[in-house]
Formats: structure tokens, C-alpha cells, sequence
């Protein structure tokens, strides 16, 4: 499993397809508004790419589950 971050340039920074399998969380943005900052679980880089297409400055750590804090608190949507 991988924790990535990385940049979307879409207006909408969420994924393009839904339901999806891991959590996500926008962590930030570029006060112009030309970028997001999103952080999100994923099993390859290839699922980050089929969810969001204009996917940038990917930095990818592999990790051994998914951990939720105060920060990245688990979406009331995610089933585990």
C-alpha cells in the first residue's frame, strides 16, 4: 500500500470516479487557486493516475496500513 502526495490542477480537487476504495484528504491549496494538495492510500501509482488524471508532483512512501489522526480523520464514507 502507498501513501501519496501530490498536486491536482483540476478545479475540483476530488476524484473523478466514485465510489473509491481509500481515503483521501485535500490538505491544501495554492492561494491563486491553481493547484490542490491532496494526500491519499492507494495499492500502485496507477490507481492515484485512473482517479486523478492531472495528478503532479506525486511523492509516493509505501506503507503497511492506513493511519487516521486529527489531521486525517477517517471520512464517514470509508468502510474498512
Amino acid at each position: 500500500m502507498l501513501r501519496v502526495r501530490f498536486r491536482t490542477s483540476s478545479e475540483d480537487h476530488r476524484s473523478i470516479n466514485w465510489p473509491i476504495k481509500y481515503p483521501y484528504w485535500c490538505t491544501g491549496d495554492a492561494g491563486d487557486g491553481s493547484y490542490s494538495v491532496i494526500v491519499a492510500y492507494a495499492d500502485n501509482l496507477d490507481y492515484i493516475h485512473d482517479n486523478w488524471p492531472e495528478a503532479e508532483n506525486i511523492d509516493a512512501n509505501e506503507v503497511d496500513r492506513i493511519v487516521f489522526s486529527g489531521r486525517f480523520p477517517k471520512p464517514d464514507w470509508y468502510k474498512e
